[in-house]
């Protein structure tokens, strides 16, 4: 079921005239893919709003916020900040550093994907599993030009 779903996922157009294609991640710059690591408190508590997002079943939730980068403060540069919690105990943190837009949705109660729009015609997918506490899947597209 899964793979059909990432497959279904995947595959969705995103709403531009050209047909998406697949990039190489190796030829993305790493500050646009997002940063994960193990969750530490004194650096991953999320200041100002907190949005939750939970799992179907409520045995997991990202608290997702999104607060100015404090490296790059004075460029009005905003960073998003999510904590994974499972079972009532943060274990992960994700940073998306570089986006115009994005999304963050489980797919199941144990897999959430992270959709990230650097540009208008780039779309960076990653998705993580909880359980197994490992990306099980990070591809890209581009949507303008040849």
């Amino acid at each position: 079921m899964r793979i059909l779903l990432l497959t279904c996922l995947v595959g969705s157009a995103h709403g531009q005239g050209a047909s998406p294609q697949q990039l190489d991640l190796a030829s993305i710059a790493e500050e646009y893919l997002p940063e994960i690591r193990a969750y530490d408190p004194m650096l991953d508590m999320a200041s100002g709003d907190v949005r939750e997002i939970d799992s179907p079943y409520y045995t997991s939730k990202i608290l997702l916020a999104e607060e100015p980068d404090l490296a790059h403060e004075a460029a009005g540069v905003r960073v998003v900040r999510a904590s994974v919690v499972m079972n009532g105990t943060p274990f992960m943190t994700f940073l998306i550093r570089q986006f115009q837009r994005f999304n963050v949705f489980w797919l199941d109660d144990e897999v959430f994907q992270i959709s990230n729009w650097p540009d208008p015609c780039l779309e960076l997918i990653t998705i993580y599993s909880v359980l197994d506490r490992q990306v099980l899947y990070q591809t890209g597209f581009q949507y303008c030009g040849d």
